[in-house]
């Protein structure tokens, strides 16, 4: 089971990291491919963020989906870091139910 919060706030630490490990190997591709590179890392971080509002209005697919969009982020070498989004938007879009709401009852 996910926990929606879990998954908000992991989408939105994926799109800073993420933008972050881009941004940072601007210098090493050459300046044919800069702008590919920064539209790579603009389009991955854009789709994690709508991501975590897909999943807080309860829309798993969707999230799922741009989840998957987010791994065209470029890490290089740091291909890990693409993982966990990978198989999270995968099992978004093909089991939703998983994903649950944490509620805490007081007892009185």
């Amino acid at each position: 089971m996910l926990d929606r919060q879990v998954v908000r706030i992991g989408s939105i630490v994926w799109a800073v990291v993420g933008f972050t490990v881009g941004l940072r190997s601007i210098g090493a591709v050459n300046a044919d491919a800069r702008v590919l590179v920064l539209t790579a890392c603009v389009v991955g971080s854009a789709s994690a963020v709508m991501a975590s509002a897909a999943v807080a209005s309860r829309h798993e697919r969707l999230a799922g989906v741009l989840l998957v969009v987010s791994v065209i982020t470029p890490t290089f070498f740091a291909w890990v870091l693409n993982v966990p989004a990978l198989l999270v938007g995968a099992v978004l879009i093909f089991a939703p139910a998983v994903v649950t709401d944490r509620r805490r009852f007081r007892r009185g």
